[in-house]
């Protein structure tokens, strides 16, 4: 897929109006809109809350999703290739941004449910600068593809 293909499909869901993705009755849906995104790549992540699915995606453990570097989950978004920053409450789609590699976690380029819902934002808008440490990133790896 496309850097520009994987942008339109993040598009489509408008997760800034959707009523599906904002936030009701003090739930949210960050691992809802993360699943559809996925789903709607053809790059399926593990089913349930952010906990489940974090567990689920650590070592490696869940088909085709491996643990790469911030900068690698950017990088790869830009070639369109789908990718998430998840911890133990929270999940974001990694977008694809203008090609660039940020030199900081903070610059990452998201989409996202939750609190606040974004289409197109930066990491620090889904969790302080405190918590950095704690993000995960994943990005799709499929045979035959190139890695990094």
């Amino acid at each position: 897929m496309t850097a520009k293909a994987y942008k339109d499909i993040i598009n489509g869901f408008d997760v800034e109006h959707n009523s599906t993705y904002l936030p009701h009755g003090g739930n949210t849906y960050c691992n809802i809109f993360a699943q559809d995104v996925a789903e709607a790549c053809g790059t399926p992540l593990p089913t349930g809350g952010c906990t489940a699915m974090r567990n689920a995606l650590a070592h490696n453990q869940f088909p085709k999703w491996y643990s790469v570097t911030f900068d690698q989950a950017q990088s790869r978004a830009n070639d369109g290739v789908p990718g998430i920053a998840i911890t133990y409450d929270h999940i974001a789609i990694i977008r694809p941004n203008d090609g660039s590699v940020p030199a900081t976690k903070g610059k990452v380029h998201i989409a996202q449910a939750g609190a606040t819902c974004y289409n197109d934002t930066t990491l620090s808008y889904g969790w302080k600068s405190a918590r950095w440490d704690e993000i995960r990133f994943y990005s799709w790896y499929e045979v035959g593809k190139p890695s990094y």
